[in-house]
């Protein structure tokens, strides 16, 4: 019996690898050819590096990135092994991201809101803006 229930908890957290984001901002919009995606990343320096390469127009790891295609509520499997992400936004839809949040810590079956206020201009990173 203990096995029985030891095989269903690992099966079952398996499957709770998911986090939802509640997308409230405009983007993705078609009509202005905007885009957002989630960043992972999966230690501090991944996410020191992410930094650095948004900071300096760097290109960003495509590998860590995940589009999001809509607004509104959205299921997300979280990665092998991430502890962290962000939300990026383009407001033309090319070139380097316009708009990031603050790194967050993942919790697997947390339901994060992603509001237009929480996407600060990526230019201020740079120090650029201020």
């Amino acid at each position: 019996m203990k096995k029985i229930i030891a095989l269903l908890l690992v099966s079952l957290s398996g499957f709770a690898d998911n986090l939802v984001l509640e997308n409230l901002t405009p983007h993705p919009a078609a009509d202005q050819k905007s885009k957002i995606a989630v960043q992972w990343a999966s230690s501090n320096k991944e996410v020191d590096s992410e930094n650095q390469a948004l900071m300096h127009g760097q290109k960003l790891n495509p590998e860590t990135m995940q589009s999001l295609t809509q607004t509104g509520k959205i299921s997300l499997k979280i990665p092998q092994k991430a502890e962290y992400f962000r939300v990026l936004a383009w407001s033309n839809g090319d070139g380097d991201p316009d708009f990031h949040t603050n790194w967050v810590d993942v919790v697997p079956n947390k339901t994060y809101t992603l509001k237009a206020d929480h996407l600060v201009p990526s230019v201020l990173m740079s120090g650029s803006g201020c």
